[in-house]
């Protein structure tokens, strides 16, 4: 260990720009984990800690380099920002290496190595500073080191390896006795520790014990709240086994009731999703003909009384008769919508080369009126259903001509092969969209241009994410306003 390090261990060092942090508590190191960027996993939430047994020890499971410091990183850097001391154990990296990791984001490392803030100390001058691990020994380290830091900072956080368990006088009895001491140790002191344990060398028999000695555990980018783990009280009861036994019972139970509750709200879900796609599918179609009726009276109206209607009047029917056939194209786009989750017809293979060549004979009015040009490159034939498909392909390449701007559209549709699905593209060099609305354009009825400069019902580009998720598919969208605009979506391929 350097001479800095070994300084740092015996007296404290406030660092240049200390800052008051709160209490130190097991909440505190998650929530480290939880706010950093390196750390990009899976997280349980928070919330409820104060009903969960608990103490200020989190135990790290890895089982490489990467995967430790993900986590060990984002616990160091909070301490050092608000103003900690950090002892950090290591075992047979050197303290080199783990600078190299350390360093980065806006925590001076190098600075609070230094100062004393982040000292390293090796195994042989603490866990096994006797020749061997000593509980006793230890926990009066661990002591004189709370107090030492309490003097010039605001607490103590310690992280270190724990290969010392594989000494041979570290039985499971005594690593027990120490966590429970430890425990009580850090009760009500600003100290935290986060302990690492290598699954590569520490045998799987041991590694069972430990994780029923934390109630905290790290492992593969996920953080548990641990429902295994075992107070040391009642490890050493001598009606554990019984606990144990009843424990894990009790878990099992836990855990298939709440599966059984999570299969009763799923099919509660099912079927309500059934009722409302038959009650949009039936209120879609019987509203049609009432709107029909109403633009038709309004017309005959309109033809009958011209001559005693003034300008006004005409004006206004016209106005009618324009929001009741809007209100039929939405009426319409709302049956077709519904109509896909209601079509549970087998999927078969589709010719996407075909399917596209007919699109481009309905829309060759519009293509010829605008002077478009439509590029369409060898295309993989897919499983699903054609009728969908065709509606998907219509709908992105009617947008394409759409929203082409003052140029003529100029159009490609390509399509690339990745293992059973195909990615297919579909680019425009049109008016483009801005980023802040890609995630809004596959709502419902959204709208970002009023009828005025773009006709439509808004139902589009939902009609496209539905049929694509029909297909188990994905779609995303790439634009930038001005620069055009690239839809892709994945569709299963037909082998």
């Amino acid at each position: 260990m350097s001479q800095e390090s070994n300084r740092g261990l015996q007296q404290g060092f406030r660092p240049e720009t200390p800052h008051s942090a709160g209490s130190l508590t097991v909440e505190s190191g998650l929530e480290a984990l939880r706010t950093s960027p390196e750390f990009d996993g899976t997280i349980e939430p928070l919330d409820g800690l104060d009903e969960f047994e608990t103490c200020e020890h989190i135990a790290l499971f890895y089982t490489s380099l990467e995967e430790r410091f993900a986590t060990v990183t984002p616990f160091i850097r909070q301490g050092l920002e608000q103003g900690e001391r950090v002892m950090y154990v290591i075992d047979t990296l050197s303290e080199s290496t783990v600078l190299s990791e350390l360093r980065g984001g806006d925590v001076d490392i190098d600075g609070a190595v230094e100062s004393g803030q982040l000292t390293f100390h090796s195994l042989e001058e603490t866990y096994l500073r006797s020749g061997q691990f000593d509980s006793d020994d230890m926990l009066s380290l661990y002591a004189d080191c709370i107090e030492e830091a309490k003097a010039e900072y605001p607490g103590l956080r310690v992280t270190a390896n724990t290969n010392f368990i594989l000494d041979e006088h570290a039985t499971i009895e005594e690593f027990m006795i120490y966590e429970s001491k430890v425990n009580n140790l850090f009760q009500g002191e600003d100290c935290i520790a986060l302990c690492h344990y290598d699954c590569n060398s520490i045998p799987p028999k041991t590694l069972v014990d430990v994780i029923r000695t934390h109630p905290h555990i790290v492992y593969k980018d996920t953080i548990c709240h641990n429902f295994y783990y075992t107070p040391p009280e009642e490890f050493f009861d001598t009606n554990t086994s019984i606990r144990e036994v009843e424990r894990m019972l009790n878990t099992l139970v836990d855990r298939s009731e709440a599966r059984a509750e999570l299969n009763d709200t799923i099919q509660e879900l099912e079927e309500s999703n059934d009722r409302l796609k038959r009650f949009a599918y039936v209120a879609s179609h019987d509203l049609q003909e009432p709107l029909r009726m109403i633009s038709s009276y309004l017309q005959l109206l309109e033809s009958r009384y011209a001559d005693e209607l003034n300008d006004e009047a005409c004006e206004f029917i016209d106005f009618a008769v324009d929001g009741s056939d809007r209100m039929r194209e939405m009426v319409e786009g709302l049956l077709t919508y519904s109509r896909v989750d209601m079509d549970d017809s087998a999927f078969e293979p589709v010719s996407c080369e075909d399917i596209v060549d007919d699109v481009l004979t309905d829309l060759q009015v519009r293509i010829d009126e605008t002077d478009a040009t439509v590029y369409v490159d060898a295309l993989p034939p897919v499983e699903g259903n054609a009728q969908q498909l065709e509606q998907l392909f219509s709908n992105l390449l009617s947008n394409a001509i759409k929203y082409s701007g003052d140029e003529p559209p100029q159009v490609e549709i390509t399509a690339v092969q990745q293992g059973d699905r195909c990615v297919f593209s579909v680019s425009d060099n049109g008016i483009g969209i801005d980023p802040a609305y890609v995630d809004q354009i596959f709502e419902i009825f959204n709208r970002l241009h009023s009828n005025e400069e773009y006709q439509g019902t808004g139902l589009g580009l939902a009609l496209c994410r539905k049929i694509v998720n029909h297909h188990d598919g994905d779609i995303w969208v790439d634009s930038e306003p001005g620069d055009g605009t690239t839809f892709y979506f994945t569709l299963p391929h037909s082998t």
